[in-house]
């Protein structure tokens, strides 16, 4: 249930922490092969997506890779300190996000 097939390649989504994203962390993913050490850069974003090579299906004697997409996930409830650090913060330290998106 963790994982998906796509031909030999193996995909999952991991969450890791806001602490982890912005200043890396090494952490442990599944594989179907057993647990692995991953190495998560620093500023990782949602959505970014590691691969692991070797780690998929093996078939005619070639393994297929594993992707490990990483989800930056909050603490839930929302830690207060992170919040007051955060409007503090972002008072001087405002970046656009969305603003090569297409709106159209």
């Amino acid at each position: 249930a963790l994982f998906t097939r796509k031909q030999n390649d193996v995909h999952i989504e991991v969450p890791i922490t806001l602490i982890e994203a912005v200043l890396g962390a090494t952490i442990t993913v599944p594989t179907i092969h057993g647990a692995v050490a991953v190495k998560v850069p620093r500023g990782s974003n949602s959505g970014g997506t590691l691969r692991l090579k070797g780690k998929g299906i093996a078939a005619k004697g070639a393994a297929g890779d594993q992707y490990v997409k990483l989800r930056v996930t909050l603490p839930d409830p929302p830690d207060p300190d992170l919040v007051r650090f955060l409007e503090k913060w972002s008072a001087d330290h405002a970046y656009d996000v969305r603003g090569k998106m297409d709106m159209g």
